[in-house]
């Protein structure tokens, strides 16, 4: 299980799969592979290994992007999945919900009354929800990017007005500028020189 959470998971969708019941399907950059737990117990432990808190970050999110439910899920400003519905549940606690990385969609569109999230392998998964939905759902796991983007940006700065503020030598500002140079550099490279 550990080795596939390390991996880079663009899908995860709830499956009935034969005699194992209820289990999570989770599709990587060239396989697909059938976990035999549910999708809510997948998730918990994709958060649990990433030091992820989903309850506070709903709680945080929610309110900035006014929503209460199937909100992005933020692990890191890499690894943004958004929910969608991809299946009538059968049970009481099955899910219904499947999760997307964000930065992996390359096309949320509608075919034959169907909508389709085409991600960058260019597999093409249906969702039962409407197109605009899910293009509302796209469009807060962006603004949750940019917000986790702001608030990094805000720490560096935080850091620098401290440092600017105090009358020690000025080696000090000479890191703190440093510092913001070094960290512009490394969310370029997170972001592939974007």
């Amino acid at each position: 299980m550990k080795e596939l959470i390390e991996q880079d998971i663009l899908v995860m969708v709830p499956s009935y799969e034969g005699e194992s019941g209820n289990c999570t399907k989770v599709f990587l950059q060239e396989e697909v592979v059938v976990v035999k737990s549910t999708l809510r117990t997948f998730l918990r432990k994709l958060c649990s290994y990433h030091h992820f808190d989903l309850k506070a970050s709903n709680s945080h999110y929610g309110k900035l992007v006014s929503a209460r439910s199937n909100l992005p899920i933020p692990i890191n400003q890499d690894r943004i999945y958004i929910q969608l519905k991809v299946r009538e549940p059968i049970g009481k606690d099955d899910g219904a919900m499947g999760y997307f990385k964000l930065g992996g969609i390359r096309k949320i569109f509608s075919r034959e009354g169907v909508t389709l999230v085409r991600m960058e392998d260019g597999v093409e998964h249906p969702c039962l929800c409407k197109l605009e939905t899910a293009k509302k759902q796209w469009r807060q796991g962006n603004l949750v990017r940019e917000l986790m983007g702001k608030k990094r940006s805000q720490l560096v700065g935080e850091a620098v007005e401290y440092y600017m503020k105090q009358d020690g030598p000025a080696m000090k500002s000479d890191i703190a500028r440093l510092y913001m140079k070094i960290d512009a550099l490394l969310l370029k490279m997170e972001n592939g020189y974007e």
